[in-house]
């Protein structure tokens, strides 16, 4: 089975759009992107287009790759001043002190996580969650595999497992992929960012797996379970149209929390 994402974030959207419709101020996303490439700017589209959709404004600021960290400091913290949840979009130029620049961000206004100390739940971990919902997936005690350790998907994403009882084994790039266990694995949480990393033969026809991995190529947005595996495992989010879209609508979840608009 697919997981079908859209459908599952509109109707999301439908209760989220009443919640900020009640709200006694209409929320404001700070969105900050520093040296942009064309898969960031797809995903900053989209997420302009779902703010519009539900009635939140977006105050977006663009950098160049040559920005300096003093620069990127003073344009995110009018950001911070002017707005209810501050995104960094992810990534950012290796120059520029990535954990400093997060660190500004106050916990109440981290809507996107970035930190630990982000009262929030993950935007990624969130999209997940939905997906073991809709699904009815059982977690309590299941054999979990998470790939890749990033801020974005790999810490969040294993923290939620582990929170709602999987036993759960970690592979980076560094540690290589123990087929032995992506094998007996029940649930795989991909976000490698590498096209066609899981193949069939990897995968236990009983998996669910989620990807949660995106990569950029001729224009196309890849991920990281090879097309291959959708009739083969029981059930798979795909790239694009899994993940992504509820991703989106949990950020803005967190946002409208921030605005303390009614719940």
């Amino acid at each position: 089975m697919i997981v079908d994402g859209k459908a599952l974030a509109r109707d999301i959207s439908e209760v989220l759009k009443g919640t900020i419709k009640e709200c006694s101020k209409t929320p404001v996303l700070g969105l900050l992107m520093i040296a942009p490439t064309p898969e960031t700017k797809s995903f900053v589209r989209i997420k302009k287009t779902k703010a519009e959709e539900l009635g939140i404004s977006v105050v977006e600021e663009d950098l160049a790759l040559d920005a300096e960290q003093d620069e990127v400091v003073a344009v995110l913290q009018k950001l911070i001043e002017k707005s209810d949840g501050v995104v960094l979009q992810q990534p950012i130029p290796n120059h520029l002190d990535n954990d400093a620049l997060c660190a500004l961000i106050p916990a109440e206004k981290d809507v996107d996580a970035l930190t630990e100390e982000s009262i929030y739940t993950s935007p990624v971990a969130g999209a997940v969650a939905e997906i073991l919902k809709a699904y009815d997936v059982e977690t309590q005690g299941v054999n979990a595999v998470v790939i890749g350790s990033g801020k974005l998907v790999g810490k969040p994403a294993a923290k939620l497992l582990k929170d709602l009882g999987a036993d759960v084994s970690i592979m980076t790039k560094e540690t290589g992929l123990d087929f032995e266990k992506l094998l007996e694995a029940r649930i795989v949480v991909s976000g490698a960012g590498r096209a066609g990393l899981l193949t069939k033969d990897m995968l236990h026809p009983d998996a669910v797996v989620i990807d949660a991995g995106t990569s950029e190529s001729r224009g196309a947005i890849h991920g990281d379970v090879n097309p291959e595996c959708y009739e083969n495992v029981r059930l798979v989010s795909p790239v694009p149209g899994g993940v992504g879209p509820l991703t989106v609508i949990s950020l803005f979840k967190n946002l409208a929390k921030s605005a303390s608009c009614s719940s």
